[in-house]
């Protein structure tokens, strides 16, 4: 849910929701906050009479500038559930970990009560006391009348009218089209019986993140996230690779024939306190609401810095029981390689790494995933060859406790960041509630301008699967599309001229919602 909301105007409302409740519908703005306004007191000055009336009727026409573009352009709401989080949060809490130093946010109910908090990235849970801001929900500047133009299209949140209550409005994230047949299945939406996927542009819109080495837990000695294999683990061969705070660093060595050096990430479950499967845990819900399900589809996304001295760097993703090598050849004469399963697999438009040999080596940004039995690769946002789609995946879970490696063979190659995303998870149950969800036991068939909404926070959103008398959202009912989080806030007491003020921008989170 989320309401309307004044365009640049803080509201001082805690009118919130509780994480794991069933009310997704969005606030609207009102013109101007009690709080603010009673804050804007005007000085007594003695001016002439001319630059009196200019001031006038330059504020006379910027109201109704702001007026005719609320109406016709844009409209602010705010979101106080976290049925979309970790895309768009509600009321929530900023934690701010005392193991690994990550800020995370913790969904708070409309008493002011949180869930017990669990670090998403060290897994620390021992957080009673720990520095913790109120803050309140994504203000979202929605682009109105966008649909009286185009359709919404799959993957794009949206705001519309909830079907069972026309006044209140809901923001969700659009999966299915008029006239398909949708059916949740294993976490993914298939769509007339096959998979829907997504470009690298909509999973990077969708990601959730599992881990980033940036932040390093105080006990990262005892429980590391990273082991270093030279070779097979037999073989008995010394690695290159250490760590150096948050890099991970392989030092120039002598090549050793068909003996690659890893770099292989390691995942400590938050929830559960040991090494384990990426499940579908998510911090916004607290601890008390577990990750039940695993989660296969999985981004790797690393800032390297690759010597000259270095031919190749090999990337490992291993998605259920399918495993994926890549291979790129950075100072090699050579396209990209990919394996799946040890078999060839060929690429359609493959293109050389560029290398700048005689320079310093700087920076690349490396992106590599699998999700909806697709594998894409970039560098620095270009893609390196078509995505790779397969129908048939191996059957089981394999061993996914380390699924992403990178190695290389000799030379020097530092990775200043690792990081680690998952897919959203579509759950069948809505927080433990037996309600038998629509496309999920069976496809459903929309009809003509009938679209299927689902929220990212899937356990606990209450979406499409579970709307009591139909999952169908009408096209005349959507408002707009949300292309910005405005003015986001933190809940803290200030004295400001002797007046308490409850709220205050927070440019950090300011964001584009892609």
């Amino acid at each position: 849910m989320i309401a309307p909301t004044a365009f640049g105007a803080a509201s001082a409302s805690r009118s919130l929701s509780s994480p794991h409740d069933h009310f997704d519908g969005l606030v609207a703005a009102t013109p101007m906050s009690p709080l603010i306004a009673d804050q804007v007191k005007p000085r007594v000055v003695t001016l002439r009479s001319g630059f009196v009336r200019q001031t006038i009727e330059f504020l006379i026409a910027l109201s109704l500038a702001i007026m005719v573009f609320r109406t016709f352009t844009a409209e602010a709401y705010v979101v106080p559930t976290g049925s979309m989080a970790p895309t768009l949060l509600g009321n929530h809490e900023e934690v701010a970990c005392p193991s690994c130093g990550i800020r995370f946010a913790l969904g708070i109910d409309e008493d002011g009560r949180a869930g017990q908090p669990v670090c998403p990235n060290c897994g620390e849970d021992k957080l009673d006391g720990v520095p913790i801001v109120p803050c309140s929900g994504d203000r979202l500047l929605v682009q109105k009348g966008l649909y009286d133009f185009k359709r919404p299209r799959r993957w794009e949140v949206a705001v519309f009218h909830f079907p069972a209550e026309p006044t209140q409005a809901y923001v969700k994230r659009v999966v299915g089209l008029p006239g398909e047949s949708i059916q949740i299945l294993r976490g993914d939406i298939y769509i007339n019986g096959k998979i829907a996927r997504k470009s690298l542009q909509e999973q990077r819109a969708i990601r959730i993140p599992v881990y980033d080495s940036q932040y390093v837990s105080q006990d990262a000695n005892r429980v590391p996230r990273f082991i270093f294999r030279h070779g097979r683990p037999q073989s008995g061969l010394t690695s290159a690779w250490r760590t150096e705070g948050p890099l991970l660093i392989h030092d120039p060595a002598e090549a050793t024939e068909n003996a690659t050096d890893w770099v292989e990430y390691r995942h400590r479950d938050p929830d559960r306190a040991q090494y384990t499967p990426i499940y579908d845990f998510n911090p916004y819900n607290g601890g008390e609401l577990r990750g039940e399900n695993r989660v296969p589809d999985l981004m790797l996304e690393a800032r390297l810095i690759v010597g000259n001295d270095v031919p190749t760097v090999d990337v490992r993703l291993n998605s259920g029981a399918d495993r994926f090598l890549i291979t790129l050849p950075f100072h090699e004469d050579a396209l990209p390689q990919v394996r799946r399963n040890n078999q060839a697999v060929a690429l359609a438009h493959a293109v050389p790494i560029p290398s700048t040999p005689g320079t310093p080596p700087s920076s690349r940004v490396l992106e590599a995933s699998i999700m909806d039995h697709r594998l894409s690769v970039s560098l620095d946002g270009v893609p390196l060859f078509d995505p790779v789609d397969y129908d048939n995946p191996a059957v089981g879970y394999g061993s996914d406790v380390s699924p992403i490696g990178v190695g290389v063979r000799r030379g020097s190659l530092t990775i200043e960041r690792f990081k680690v995303f998952r897919d959203v998870y579509y759950t069948s149950a809505l927080a433990n509630t037996p309600k038998r969800p629509f496309g999920v036991d069976e496809p459903y068939k929309l009809g003509l301008d009938s679209f299927f909404v689902l929220g990212d926070n899937s356990s606990v959103s209450n979406d499409s699967r579970f709307w009591s008398s139909s999952p169908v959202v009408r096209g005349d009912l959507f408002l707009g599309k949300p292309f910005l989080v405005h003015l986001p806030g933190q809940v803290v007491p200030l004295k400001v001229f002797g007046r308490s003020v409850y709220w205050v921008p927070d440019p950090r989170e300011i964001r584009y919602i892609r």
